[in-house]
């Protein structure tokens, strides 16, 4: 059953949502910051370590160097525990703006800071944002993506498993409606209508499917909530995309059309360890 909340919202709503969010973008989005250029040694050294980049379409890659350049400069990076080097950030980057190779970097314009931790542990910490506003909060284990920001990444978590990044990264995007809640804003080419009925009903399928002591289609974790059966699918469609294609093929094809890509091109399934990048 659809509710509200629950994957989506009314067609007017979305649409009122749209009108308003894309009028406070233009009001308050700061000047962007001229773009870091990777010089060649270090798109190479990128190219080299990330295994996606190599099944990119030549256009693809121009384009994921040109977000990535948007990112770091846009973006503030904060080692807690660990002094986080250029190569780290550059592959942290990288994965970070596959989702939004065709959506733009202002997709992220509602946050700034990347916070990355060494490993997985959970202390309480307390930082001031860019707006002067105080935080205080427990840290999760593997990752975390605040509506405002931080993002909080482990590094050895992500050596081991990039898309991790990608599973964060799609809360920021998720919450761009207001609420992380299994919904970003979508094309207008996109009905919400039909976005909400193939996540709710995919959704509510794994919840049985895990009641009746069945296998699951996707890792189990998607079953917590609809913002994290976004984030598990949006893993699976870059990097497991041929599965994710045959298993949830409506699935797929809402990705398809809301990041304007199709993975499965690229490869059935494409690795996401990051070779010699363990702390």
């Amino acid at each position: 059953m659809t509710t509200r909340g629950h994957f989506g919202y009314s067609e007017r709503m979305i649409q009122d949502l749209r009108n308003l969010l894309q009028g406070l973008g233009r009001r308050l989005l700061p000047a962007p910051a001229a773009p870091v250029t990777l010089n060649d040694p270090e798109w190479a050294a990128l190219c080299a370590s990330v295994p996606f980049i190599e099944l990119l379409s030549p256009d693809e890659a121009l384009a994921l160097r040109e977000r990535i350049g948007q990112f770091l400069a846009r973006k503030t990076f904060k080692g807690i525990g660990l002094e986080l080097l250029p190569w780290q950030r550059n592959m942290i980057t990288a994965y970070a703006c596959l989702p939004i190779l065709h959506l733009g970097i202002d997709a992220y314009r509602d946050w700034q800071t990347v916070l990355v931790y060494p490993d997985t542990f959970a202390p309480e910490q307390e930082w001031v944002d860019e707006a002067g506003v105080h935080h205080q909060a427990v840290v999760p284990q593997a990752g975390e993506a605040w509506e405002r920001g931080p993002v909080v990444l482990s590094w050895n978590d992500i050596a081991a498993d990039g898309a991790v990044i990608v599973h964060e990264m799609t809360h920021t995007l998720d919450a761009g409606n207001g609420d992380v809640n299994g919904f970003p804003p979508l094309p207008e080419s996109m009905s919400a209508a039909d976005w909400t009925a193939a996540f709710s009903a995919a959704y509510e399928h794994l919840r049985e499917e895990l009641e009746r002591g069945r296998e699951p289609a996707i890792d189990p974790y998607a079953a917590t909530d609809p913002a994290e059966f976004l984030a598990v699918a949006c893993e699976y469609f870059f990097f497991a995309p041929g599965y994710l294609r045959d298993e949830l093929p409506e699935i797929y094809l809402q990705l398809a059309g809301y990041f304007r890509q199709e993975p499965h091109l690229r490869a059935p399934e494409i690795s996401t360890h990051l070779p010699g990048a363990a702390a």
